[in-house]
């Protein structure tokens, strides 16, 4: 998304990610990205550093989202926070089917062993 961002709306943006290969892609394809815990934090960051901070699909990933958005906040004037659509129909269909938490290809991994922090 932030490579779109800056490609086509000419943002100038920085990501954090926590998984190290993701950061390297992210490299790759020009955008300014670090290796970070969003639940840590952004302390490298000012006050108001931002107009816009953006969590998508993340904030059910965090362990303290109360934190992060605040942090959110505090780093930026505004923030957007995306969820994923776990009422679409083809989730639901097969959650009636299967009996248990869905599983995507955004997040393929049963719903007690997402991959987290280490903190």
């Amino acid at each position: 998304m932030l490579a779109w961002l800056a490609e086509n709306k000419g943002v100038e943006g920085r990501g954090v990610e926590i998984n190290s290969s993701k950061v390297q892609r992210a490299i790759a394809r020009g955008v300014s990205a670090y290796q970070g815990d969003i639940d840590q934090g952004l302390a490298g960051y000012p006050d108001g550093a931002f107009d816009y901070v953006i969590l998508s699909q993340t904030v059910q990933e965090t362990r303290r989202p109360l934190q992060v958005l605040r942090e959110m906040l505090r780093v930026g004037r505004r923030a957007i926070v995306a969820f994923p659509n776990f009422g679409h129909w083809t989730v639901r269909l097969s959650m009636l089917l299967t009996g248990q938490a869905p599983k995507t290809k955004l997040f393929p991994y049963e719903w007690y062993d997402s991959p987290t922090s280490t903190s």
